[in-house]
């Protein structure tokens, strides 16, 4: 764990599914020194403002970034419909495109999906340094 208590790469591919459960469930528990608040992705595929749906589910993606979900691929992104969830994304140098459908999971079981579909792949990844 680092300075503000997150979880390197290197530990996720050491966890067990409960612990890798538990972790990704932590992290989504926001506390603010008052209350704690559970992030949740918006599902509805409706929203009042344009893009505030798209906006608000990837700040949360974006809380696993650090993990490296992103090295993984030349795109990835969620779309939400009526309450059915889809992963879409291609992997890096990979020719083929991909869709998971995610409908009937928790924020958390997209993200253990995203992070299985990625980090925990063995996959190849893109270069960053």
């Amino acid at each position: 764990m680092d300075s503000q208590g997150r979880t390197g790469v290197d530990n996720i591919m050491d966890m067990s599914d409960e612990e890798l459960k538990a972790f990704v469930k932590g992290r989504l528990n926001q506390f603010d020194g008052v209350k704690s608040t559970k992030l949740r992705f918006d599902m509805s595929g409706y929203e009042s403002n344009k893009g505030a749906c798209t906006v608000h589910n990837t700040n949360i993606l974006n809380l696993f970034a650090d993990l490296g979900v992103y090295d993984y691929t030349e795109y990835l992104f969620l779309d939400f419909y009526k309450g059915c969830g889809t992963i879409y994304f291609k992997y890096w140098g990979d020719n083929k495109n991909h869709e998971v459908e995610v409908s009937g999971y928790t924020t958390s079981g997209i993200i253990l999906k995203i992070v299985q579909l990625t980090v925990l792949s063995g996959r190849n990844t893109r270069r960053r340094s």
